[in-house]
């Protein structure tokens, strides 16, 4: 039971760091993305150092710059790397500063030595006068020759030179741990390799590395550095999960740093092709993202690896794929035998489909015939259904029109009332007078324009009232005939101006400007002359005696 317990405890520790792993790789590929990004912030770090150099005009301030500049662009870009080491070199020696020629010398022995000139860059270390070394840069001369043969023996690899250079690497590193300081950052980190290199310890140059990573900001050179060695250490261990691990998040940490100079995501993608079909298609992206920053970097040394690896990844996908054909001819050859057997299957479910289908067409005919009806059936009560809206409708319109008319005519009994009224006491009054010899006080009082004045003001009352009760919106679907400007305002909503009596008369089938006249109690020229200048006002003046007929063709 405590072993079953022991196995599962195992399991899930395995498939925890297998999910950190894929979490890595997914953060990985994300960094990968925002590579633009990451090579703009360089950019503008390197632009402020360029300016500043642009500025100084003490020439040690100078050196201090291009030292700066070169760090920056150490493992950024190979040639503006050179450039600077050249620049700096050619100052310090102007200005006789032994300092900075050291300095310069061991920096242009770097760059020489990542682009796989190592001749040149021991001949470069070896011209350094070391009476004039100062002891803290004793370290940096040391810890070169460790750099360039190390290099040195990496790319012989071979049964003869390698182990030679890898001595001499090793001496090297031995003495230049004599000059380390504890200050120095990357201390710890030396210590690793002294651990690795010099005094095999594999716990304890773990228990370097991790220190220097928990130091270090993620994103960091150092970190990358420190991350990629403790992956080395881990796979020497045997412990791949762990060996992966660190190989990402230094590749990581290469990205941030913008470190064109990688070596962690060309050995990641290695190790992820050779893992299994699962990770080939990320491990061919990485290789490829690995190729293009050996190119921006120009390292000759690192495109020779990549290109040196490229025909066992190549291999290790043309294995893959063969499988996966092999596989795939498996599967046709199944799915052939599957394809024949339901071949025989389906003639014969067809031939007994085809008698159903015979049944089924009849019964479909018949189906058919009973849907039209229905349709047909459905399309009269509908037809029907809209006959009886349009009914209703008109039957609300006719009572409404009547509800009109009604009122109408009660306008008219009652206009007619007054007037028979008026006639009445007009009799009376005529009889009055001429009883009572009252004959030319009856002719003044017949001859007075006061008594026509109210009658024909009573009259346009009434007209108004009874015309806007029949055509409601007349006053409204005028004005849209004519210009915003030329619109005509009511000076009460139950009363009419002269211009909308006139052509409320022509809408009522009265055109002619006499017969205008004389209902509205005006001379004929001041109707012709209402008429022109409203119909100077129309959008469209060609028709507008039409449009004006066409108006309140349905009371609403």
């Amino acid at each position: 039971m405590r072993r079953f317990s022991l196995l599962i405890l195992l399991l899930l520790l395995s498939a925890t760091t297998f999910a950190d792993n894929r979490q890595l790789l997914d953060e990985l590929d994300e960094a990968i993305s925002q590579r633009t990004t990451y090579a703009k912030f360089k950019g503008n770090k390197i632009n402020l150092l360029k300016r500043k150099e642009m500025t100084e005009t003490d020439s040690s301030a100078i050196l201090k710059v291009m030292d700066e500049l070169y760090t920056e662009y150490y493992v950024f870009r190979f040639d503006s790397a050179m450039t600077y080491a050249n620049q700096g070199m050619s100052l310090a020696i102007k200005r006789n500063d032994k300092h900075y020629m050291t300095l310069f010398s061991i920096h242009l022995a770097e760059i020489l030595t990542l682009g796989g000139m190592y001749s040149e860059a021991v001949n470069r270390l070896d011209g350094i006068d070391r009476s004039v070394v100062e002891a803290d840069m004793m370290f940096k001369l040391y810890y070169s020759y460790f750099s360039v043969y190390s290099y040195w023996s990496d790319y012989c690899h071979d049964q003869v030179f390698s182990p030679l250079y890898r001595e001499k690497s090793n001496d090297y590193l031995r003495q230049a741990m004599q000059y380390a300081s504890e200050s120095d950052p990357l201390y710890k980190f030396y210590q690793g390799e002294r651990m690795v290199y010099v005094e095999p310890d594999s716990k304890k140059a773990r228990e370097f590395y991790q220190s220097v990573m928990g130091a270090s900001p993620e994103g960091s050179r150092i970190y990358a550095m420190a991350s990629y060695a403790l992956a080395g250490n881990f796979m020497v261990g045997g412990d791949e999960e762990r060996y992966e691990e660190f190989l990402i998040k230094a590749a990581l940490s290469d990205l941030k740093s913008c470190t064109m100079e990688n070596l962690a995501l060309q050995t990641l993608a290695v190790f992820l092709f050779q893992k299994g079909e699962e990770y080939i298609e990320r491990a061919e992206r990485y290789i490829n993202v690995s190729m293009e920053d050996a190119k921006f970097y120009n390292n000759r040394l690192r495109i020779l690896e990549i290109s040196r690896n490229l025909p066992q990844i190549m291999t290790s996908y043309q294995d893959v794929t063969e499988r996966q054909n092999r596989h795939l001819r498996y599967a046709i050859g199944f799915i052939s035998l599957l394809v024949i057997g339901l071949l025989l299957t389906s003639y014969y479910i067809y031939r007994q489909n085809r008698k159903l289908n015979i049944r089924r067409h009849e019964l479909a005919e018949s189906n058919n015939q009973l849907t039209d009806l229905n349709a047909q059936l459905a399309e009269s009560n509908q037809q029907q259904a809209d006959l009886n809206n349009q009914l209703q409708e008109l039957n609300q319109r006719l009572i409404y029109t009547n509800k009109h008319r009604e009122g109408l005519a009660s306008i008219y009994i009652d206009l007619c009332a007054k007037y028979i009224d008026k006639l009445g006491k007009y009799q009376t009054l005529v009889k009055r007078k001429i009883k009572a010899h009252q004959e030319q006080e009856l002719l003044q009082t017949i001859s007075s324009t006061r008594i026509s004045e109210e009658d024909a003001a009573t009259f346009l009352t009434r007209f108004d009232k009874a015309f806007l009760e029949l055509y409601p919106t007349f006053v409204e679907e005028f004005n849209a005939l004519l210009t915003e400007d030329g619109r005509i305002t009511q000076k009460s909503p139950h009363t009419l101006t002269t211009e909308l009596r006139t052509f409320a008369l022509i809408r009522l089938g009265v055109k002619s400007t006499a017969d205008i006249a004389g209902l509205l109690f005006l001379s004929n020229q001041t109707i012709y002359n209402c008429r022109s200048v409203t119909k100077n006002k129309a959008i469209n003046k060609e028709t507008f005696d039409d449009d004006v007929m066409h108006l309140c063709t349905v009371i609403r």
